[in-house]
């Protein structure tokens, strides 16, 4: 491994052993993070590095390793404007979290019939590792991955039991949200889930997670009717909005779509016309007048959590222990559209 300069003077890897009564060895371990040496001696070394201004060469720890010192990170091709408000906010996540360890990230654009760019990069060896930020159904991304045998972490959940995953309990949120939404409701109610793409496995697991909870509310002896739309972009000639009390969307992308037709049939949004709510939160709903409730998980911290995970997979030290399934918070956002707020 070369070593690094300061820019007044040559203090080298050699002299951070013979301050510290170290071995090379054991000092090039030590300042790449190694688990063979002890927290103790690697704190030494680097707090002697810093004092001296010493900055070991990164493209030579990475050829030592045999690393690349990058994560790829595959965001879908075909998301729109407003969906790629969440992929920006966990691509922050993953890149502020990476550069800490020196990583750096490379974004992969692809979707589930053409990865020809995220199988380069495998073929290639370009990564460490690789963050899935969205699974489809049968996704191929995972197969590519499993076919290079390349380490990966999926943000979502539905992968299996052999993936890693990152998630926000997402089943269990929705049905849960969908409970704290139907109590304003009258004892028969009518509630309708508007949903975006099956083929995108977030969807399915809201669309079980709002099922579970419309069998729980059944149950408990209130008269609850409920319908699903699975096509967004009809909704308005398959259903009158205005004969339901409560509706559901699965994101903020399909709440929008539903506040314009809303808006344009002059259907008053809120606890005294229909009440309107989205199992994903953006500025898109925070913003809207009256506010949208909504489920409130942050992009961010999924991207954080998943590149913590991608980086022990590299082989980087991880403070965070990984388990196959790995959660988020998840908080409920409860506006005016639903009766609460302000």
């Amino acid at each position: 491994m070369a070593n690094g300069r300061t820019n007044n003077s040559n203090f080298t890897m050699d002299d951070i052993a013979s301050e510290l009564g170290l071995s090379k060895s054991t000092v090039s371990r030590a300042l790449a993070g190694s688990d063979r040496i002890s927290s103790e001696t690697k704190e030494r070394v680097n707090e002697c590095a810093r004092k001296h201004g010493f900055r070991p060469n990164l493209v030579a720890r990475a050829l030592a390793g045999q690393k690349t010192l990058n994560i790829a990170v595959v965001l879908p091709f075909e998301a729109n404007a407003a969906q790629m408000l969440f992929f920006h906010e966990c691509l922050s996540g993953i890149v502020a979290r990476a550069a800490k360890d020196a990583y750096s990230v490379l974004v992969c654009m692809t979707d589930n019939e053409a990865a020809e760019i995220l199988e380069s990069v495998l073929e290639n060896k370009k990564a460490d590792s690789v963050v899935l930020t969205q699974l489809r159904h049968n996704d191929k991304n995972i197969s590519l991955l499993k076919k290079y045998s390349t380490p990966f972490v999926v943000i979502g959940s539905g992968a299996g039991d052999d993936v890693i995953q990152v998630d926000s309990r997402m089943k269990e949120n929705c049905r849960e949200f969908t409970k704290v939404c139907s109590e304003n409701l009258p004892s028969a109610g009518k509630v309708l889930f508007v949903c975006g793409s099956l083929d995108v496995e977030a969807n399915n697991n809201r669309l079980s997670g709002f099922l579970s909870a419309m069998e729980e509310l059944s149950s408990s002896g209130r008269d609850m009717k409920y319908a699903v739309c699975t096509d967004s972009s009809d909704i308005d000639g398959q259903f009158d909005l205005s004969e339901w009390n409560l509706i559901l969307c699965s994101d903020d992308v399909v709440c929008a779509g539903l506040l314009d037709i809303l808006k344009e049939e002059r259907i008053k949004i809120g606890k005294d016309g229909v009440m309107l709510a989205s199992f994903h939160d953006s500025v898109l709903l925070k913003s809207n007048t009256p506010g949208i409730s909504a489920l409130n998980v942050s992009a961010g911290a999924l991207g954080k959590r998943a590149c913590e995970i991608a980086l022990g997979l590299s082989g980087r030290p991880s403070s965070v222990p990984c388990e196959t399934m790995n959660y988020v918070e998840c908080t409920f956002e409860m506006r005016e559209s639903t009766g609460g707020g302000k």
